[in-house]
Formats: structure tokens, sequence, C-alpha cells
């Protein structure tokens, strides 16, 4: 509202009689409203348009433009449809009351005027206006507030994740470069003792045998924790060579055939799109391989010019939740997704399999 809250409001009256137009002017202003005049529709249309009013008075028949098409006129406008608008007429049939209602009047004054009438019914409309932008103002701050708070979440989400990942990437490089290399010397140390006690004391030579094949399947353990935690070949070779990688070792570890589909033989994408794409195959064939209870499993990425497409999809059971009752892992996807400015989509049929979709952005602004 353009007045202050202890101000009673600005009128426009449009009225073509010059004795009503001054005694509804008079009324009024004595009542502490501001009043401006106008005594045929056009001359209101431009005044109500330069400057909107807090409430209209609107005569109905008046030369050239008539009352309704005024009223019309004013609700198809952004800066004035929200403007109260009573009517003012000597005409009592109910159709007219009607036709004015429909154009969207909010009220209905007959002639001759009681002032008293007229001040409640005006003070009633003005203080219906004043609440509802009340209202509107206060929902605009919520929802001011709540895109603010919502965006702080995704900014913090997105912090998190990318502090997650510089983690993940420290602690694979601890343990390949320190863990790896010292397990490594110790299978090379072990490996020649057992040639030195070829001749021993049998009990020392199985006992030897055992410590190798315990820090072989140690190192592999090793191995495989740091790829998990950040696949080397992603960093070394692309997203490509480490999808192929990671397919091939789903398959050769869940027993579950895995058919991988790309359109590139590789992929110009900065870092975070890689990471996430791969995090993408990496959390969604896990699923599979946990809950799915899938014979075959099918993995696509294709290049779309701009977008990236992700899908992998079982022949599963499905899930049997509703698709809306995420679990952690798909909430994880999901946001992920989201994050990058990205479309993610779940279909599932239960005893028929689950499909999920991603697209990314090739250009990722956040």
């Amino acid at each position: 509202m353009k007045h202050s809250d202890n101000l009673p409001g600005e009128i426009l009256i449009v009225e073509d009689t010059p004795a009503s137009l001054q005694l509804l002017s008079e009324l009024l202003a004595q009542a502490g409203y501001c009043v401006r005049q106008a005594q045929d529709g056009e001359m209101a249309l431009l005044s109500a348009w330069e400057r909107p009013p807090d409430l209209v008075l609107l005569d109905i028949r008046m030369p050239g433009i008539n009352g309704y098409e005024v009223c019309r006129r004013l609700k198809e406008a952004p800066g004035t449809r929200d403007i109260p608008i009573i009517f003012l007429s000597a005409l009592h049939e109910a159709e007219d009351k009607v036709q004015g209602f429909r154009l969207g009047a909010v009220d209905y004054i007959a002639k001759p005027y009681h002032p008293d009438e007229v001040l409640a019914r005006v003070h009633t409309h003005i203080e219906l206006r004043r609440l509802q932008i009340g209202l509107e103002k206060r929902v605009q701050e919520r929802t001011a507030a709540h895109r603010q708070a919502e965006k702080q979440l995704q900014e913090l989400a997105e912090f998190l994740q990318t502090v997650r990942e510089e983690e993940r990437s420290h602690i694979a490089r601890e343990i390949h470069d320190e863990l790896g290399q010292s397990l490594t010397v110790l299978r090379i140390d072990l490996a020649w003792l057992r040639t030195q006690c070829s001749g021993s004391d049998p009990r020392i030579a199985d006992r030897l045998a055992s410590s190798f094949q315990l820090v072989v399947r140690t190192l592999d353990a090793v191995r495989r924790i740091a790829e998990d935690l950040r696949p080397g070949m992603l960093d070394n070779l692309g997203l490509a060579a480490a999808i192929e990688h990671h397919v091939a070792k789903f398959t050769e570890h869940a027993g579950i055939p895995c058919q991988l589909s790309m359109n590139r033989e590789e992929f110009e994408v900065s870092d975070k799109l890689a990471t996430a794409i791969f995090r993408l195959v990496q959390e969604a064939l896990t699923n599979v391989a946990r809950h799915a209870s899938a014979s075959s499993v099918t993995v696509q990425l294709n290049d779309l010019n701009d977008t990236l497409q992700l899908t992998v999809q079982d022949d599963g059971c499905g899930l049997a939740a509703p698709v809306d009752k995420k679990t952690f892992g798909l909430l994880g996807m999901r946001e992920r997704v989201h994050m990058l400015g990205g479309r993610f989509e779940i279909e599932s049929t239960p005893g028929k399999g689950t499909r999920i979709e991603a697209w990314l952005p090739k250009e990722v602004t956040t």
C-alpha cells in the first residue's frame, strides 16, 4: 500500500454528474481520505494507470466508455487488477449487479447515496485491501526467506560434498602411497624369505607361505578400498576408462552381467562433473548388487552436446516402496544431480526392475 497504515487511503471517484461527484468528494475528504476525481471513463483509466489508487468508486452510466468497460480494462492491467472497485449506479436490476461482480467489482452502492452507507462500505474495502497487501507482503517476505534458506542449504550441501571428495582423495592417496607401498615391500621380503627357507623346517615354510598369502590378500583389499575412495583411473585416464573399469569389477565381484554403452571414447567434462557421474554409476550399481536381485544390468552414458545423459537399468525386483519414499542412497544421488543443475528420474515396477536416469549440463555453474 502506498500510504502509511495510519492514513485512510486514496480513492478515485469516477462520476459524470458534477453534483454527485462533488458530494462524494466532500464526504470522503471530510472522513480523511485523499480524493481524486474523474468525470469520464477515459480520464479514469489514465488517472488509475498513472498512479493506482487504493479504491475506485465507479459510476456505470457515463458517456463514451461506460463503467463496465472501465472496470474490465482496469482488471486486465497488471498494475490495477487488484484495486477494489465499487460500482455507483441508479440501476437496481439484479442482472446489472451480477454483471458488475462478474467483471471483478467488490461491492455496489445504489443512488441516491446514503452517507453512512458510503463511508461504511468504503472503510470496509479499504481495510480489506490493506490487510490483503499486508498478507501479500508477508508471503513475499516468507517466500524470499525460504528461498534464501534453500539456497544456503544447497550451498552447504555442495561445500560438504566437495570437502568429502577432497578428503576421500586424500585418504585414497595415503592408503595407496603409504600403506600400499609398505605392504608391497613386505610382500617382496616375505617372498625372499620363502626362497631362503625352502629347505628348512616345513613349519617355518608353511608359516611364511601363510603370511605371504595374507599380505597379498591385504594388499588387494587396500587397493580395492583406495579405488572405491577415489579411482586412480578417473584422474589418470578419464571418465570413460574409470567407468569401464568399475563396470568390469562390478561384474566380477557381484556376478551380475553388466552391459556398458557409451557414445564417446572420452568425455570432455570438468573434474567436478566427471566425479559426480562416476559416483552416480558407483551408487546405482551398489544398489543393484545389494537390493535388486537382478540377473542383468545396463549402463548407458551419452554425450548430447550440452548435456550428459546417464541411464542405469536392471531387471530385478524393483522398488517395493513407492518411488517417492526414497532411500538415502537414492536421495544422495538426486541431491548430487540437483546441485549440478541437472534432472533426476526413477522408474520402477515391482518385479520388472528399476530405471534410473540423470541429465547433467556439461557447463556446471554451481
